[in-house]
């Protein structure tokens, strides 16, 4: 059994390390790995010991390296055990340490280290470690063969194989790679290719055991884990020298479920199962050409090894804080990758320059490099392409991948240019989910998650589904990072009986948030006629959906709380005011326990505690989630809209992370609301606007809009809201949202991005229009608006005055959108027999600020 050294800062998960180790460990078993932060607390005769026994050290030197790092890498170099140092970006050794015998160096760097070249190297390593030990066997348990048959191609040669899980992969002699019918051969093939290659693409059934860390490194906890995998690309099992796939998926079970198990302790392994099983069962992972499924995952301690942990962690800390205690004393070394000498610092590289095992350090005079050069990050697109055509009981593909602009999509796709996504050195993760109504049945899952690399594109995303129902489908694609919506689109395919397929053109979406929000929570909300969907987002976990089936529609139990909502705001009521907090409070965790499924409740208090702005992301627009009071057994800590930024995102909106409060304008009907003009003139006193005439034209307010020179606009009217839908009484005519789909189209208010706040009664209301649900807030996000603000029942007028005032001085005041809301609602309080407070309704980007 072949034993590697692995010496590398397991403090930094930003790639290099991080992915020796997963290789290593997938390649050798977890036991043969034996990293730095065992080695913490080794003597140095016992660290010499394992170092004779193992087949190399392998050091990552970068200037963050601890001092145990150092140490390590000095006393390989005096023993003959083969050292392998990689040397991350400008990490150097001096010449006579550079020709040590047993010595060989790796350069690479963090922005290009996960690249399949990067692995290939690592595979190659791997390979020369195995049989530099003379291993028949080098990898830990059985293998599984990919590449089944490997034959140059000849004049005449035997046939290839005609089985429909193998695919043929033909090599030319200019280097490419090509995939071909596999019983086509002729002797003209030797003209064109130089070798064959069957690969195999059967899906295989498998039990993974694997050692996962749990939080701080301390410790480990022993998993069994059932997988289906196969192959999905033949062409890069080819390119990145597959030969066994146990490696390679151990590896990708390695990546994607150490970063859940860290979460916990070694004591916890209950919930810390529970959460790999919640969270890898609805997701595929794709990594050079091979996706895996995660079916079933057990978690299991070895309580023995678990005490030995838990010591060998206290003896670790206590090494630690004797070492931070004399950081500032001359000749010692603290963790910030320098050495303190004679009252100076010296960094990494210059200790490595001056040789190992003791000796002292160069002093140097201090250095000035040039400012490094900043290389703008590529603009990246969603792509989505489906057939537009499909006989009915045929299955379909949806292709969604994320494109770096200016790649080929497809012939005549279209691309635009978009924000930047910034992308970290090591990846980041980025979930595709696709929703599809009942008559086109998943094949498979609906959310896979991909890593998008600085310089690389990930591999494309196949959904499956069976076309059921003869009609025309629309199918919604959302991308994610974290709980951060980043762009959406979607592609109509029309099921008919008889006929032929037909191919469609691919369409794109910028990807419009520049990386995942630390601590924002999105819960999306689906409804298709019969069912509720559910899915909570957020950076610390990745919830599967649930689904809940429509019994008693929900619109019944909110017009009831609406309506006593509205008796308590309009004085009609006869509670006290203590009374009237519990009836508010009632109502709102009833909402809460009977609108919000089970399993979305206990997710919600999972994230609660890192939470810093919660996004309600839905169309089906008739529940008041502001008013929602989650509650526990355990927890009560107010109303949503109390406890952090609330606001709301429709499907189709842009997210704008500046709201336009320039070129102010106010909409004041002929008969306005009492204080109307006392409300606009305040508004337009914090917003430094010109004293200009209101608007009370349906028309010319509808001629605004569609110029698209729509500034901040301020409605202080009434809405009459019925079961035919909601308008405002101007002169000329009723102002309806139907009006506006002119703009939605065009996108005419993208430009300037204007906060719309319609301070009436009912505003944010919707009313079935044809197959959609259309309102107020709807068609202005639709059309390009930076932020909407509306109300859901009859408000105060004073009470809203209040509540409007708060809320633009928080916002011209240089707070995001979301801390303006929360502001204006917990400011607005001090009647405990008003509920106006709950009654406004906000839909943006909760980090948004005010460009004025």
């Amino acid at each position: 059994m072949v034993s590697v050294f692995l010496s590398y800062h397991t403090g930094d998960d930003t790639g290099v390390g991080r992915l020796l180790d997963d290789m290593l460990t997938a390649r050798f078993g977890t036991e043969s790995v034996v990293r730095d932060g065992q080695s913490a607390s080794l003597s140095t005769s016992e660290l010499r010991r394992r170092l004779a026994a193992s087949a190399a050290l392998v050091a990552v030197l970068d200037p963050a390296a601890p001092k145990v790092l150092r140490q390590t890498f000095a006393i390989a170099l005096t023993t003959s055990v083969p050292v392998v140092a990689v040397l991350v970006d400008d990490a150097h050794l001096a010449p006579n340490v550079s020709a040590q015998p047993t010595l060989s160096t790796l350069t690479v760097r963090r922005s290009e280290f996960r690249t399949a070249t990067a692995r290939r190297t690592i595979r190659r390593l791997c390979d020369q470690l195995a049989k530099s030990q003379g291993s028949e066997d080098p990898t830990v348990g059985p293998t599984i063969p990919l590449i089944l048959r490997t034959e140059p191609v000849r004049q005449v040669m035997s046939p290839a194989s005609r089985h429909p899980s193998v695919t043929i992969v033909y090599s030319t002699h200019q280097g490419g790679l090509e995939v071909t019918d596999a019983g086509w051969h002729h002797s003209g093939l030797a003209a064109r290719y130089e070798t064959r290659y069957e690969v195999d693409t059967s899906v295989h059934q498998r039990v993974f055991g694997l050692r996962l860390p749990v939080t701080g490194g301390a410790g480990h906890v022993e998993s069994s884990i059932a997988v289906d995998f196969w192959v999905t690309d033949a062409v890069q099992i080819v390119q990145c020298e597959i030969t066994d796939a146990t490696v390679l998926v151990r590896e990708i079970l390695l990546g994607a479920c150490r970063p859940i198990a860290s979460r916990y302790t070694v004591d916890e392994v209950s919930p810390a199962e529970a959460a790999l099983n919640r969270q890898l069962a609805t997701e595929t992972f794709t990594l050079d050409g091979i996706t895996v499924r995660v079916r079933n995952v057990q978690l299991f301690v070895d309580d023995r090894a678990a005490r030995r942990q838990r010591a060998a962690e206290r003896r670790r800390l206590r090494q630690t804080e004797a070492l931070e205690d004399d950081t500032d004393t001359p000749g010692r070394v603290n963790y910030s990758g320098a050495l303190w000498h004679a009252g100076r610092r010296v960094l990494l590289s210059d200790e490595y320059a001056g040789g190992w095992a003791g000796a002292t350090p160069p002093i140097t005079a201090p250095q000035t490099s040039p400012p490094p050069t900043v290389t703008p990050a590529p603009t990246r697109l969603l792509v989505a392409r489906a057939p537009t055509r499909v006989p009915a009981g045929q299955d379909l593909s949806v292709e969604v991948r994320l494109v770096t602009e200016g790649r080929p999509v497809h012939p005549g796709g279209m691309v635009a240019p978009m924000p930047r996504l910034l992308v970290a050195d090591g990846g980041t993760p980025v979930t595709v989910t696709v929703h599809a109504p009942a008559g086109l049945h998943a094949d498979g899952p609906l959310q896979q998650t991909v890593l998008v690399l600085p310089d690389d594109d990930p591999d494309p995303i196949r959904f499956g589904f069976g076309a059921r129902t003869t009609g025309l489908h629309r199918v919604d694609v959302t991308a994610w990072a974290g709980g951060t919506f980043l762009a959406e689109l979607s592609v109509e395919v029309s099921v008919a009986d008889g006929g032929s397929f037909r191919d469609g053109q691919p369409k794109t979406a910028l990807i419009g948030a520049p990386q995942a929000r630390p601590g924002e929570v999105t819960m999306e909300v689906r409804f298709d006629g019969s069912r509720h969907t559910f899915q909570l987002r957020s950076d610390a976990a990745l919830f599967a959906p649930v689904v809940e089936s429509v019994t008693n529609a929900p619109n019944a139990a909110v017009e009831n709380t609406i309506r006593e909502l509205q008796q308590l705001a309009g004085g009609g009521s006869r509670y006290s005011p203590a009374m009237t907090r519990e009836v508010i409070r009632s109502a709102g965790i009833q909402l809460w326990s009977e609108l919000v499924p089970a399993d979305v409740r206990d997710q919600f208090w999972e994230v609660r505690a890192d939470m810093s702005a919660f996004t309600i992301a839905t169309d089906h627009d008739v529940v008041p989630w502001e008013l929602l009071y989650p509650l526990s057994a355990q927890q009560d800590k107010g109303f949503l809209v109390e406890q952090v930024p609330v606001v709301r995102r429709t499907y189709g909106q842009h997210r704008n992370a500046k709201i336009g409060l320039r070129n102010p304008r106010f909409v004041v009907p002929p008969k306005a609301p009492t204080g109307a003009y006392e409300e606009v003139t305040t508004i337009r006193a914090i917003l430094g606007a010109t004293d200009s005439e209101p608007i009370t034209r349906a028309d010319e307010l509808l001629a605004l809009i569609n110029s698209g020179e729509l500034g901040a606009t301020h409605f202080a009217c009434h809405n009459t809201f019925s079961s035919d839908g909601s308008f405002i009484d101007l002169d000329g005519g009723r102002f309806k949202p139907a009006l506006l789909a002119e703009a939605s189209i065009r996108k005419v208010l993208t430009e300037t991005g204007p906060l719309v706040f319609i301070n009436a009664c009912r505003s944010a209301g919707v009313a079935p229009t044809y197959t959609r649900m259309l309102g107020w807030a709807q068609q202005f996000m639709s059309s390009g608006a930076g932020a909407f603000v509306g109300t859901l029942w009859a408000v105060r007028s004073d009470s809203s005055a209040r509540f409007a005032t708060a809320f633009y001085e928080s916002l011209a005041g240089g707070a995001t959108l979301g801390a303006a809301a929360l502001a204006a609602r917990v400011g607005q309080q001090d009647d405990p027999l008003d509920p106006t407070w709950l009654a406004y309704t906000v839909y943006g980007d909760p980090f948004a600020k005010a460009a004025i």
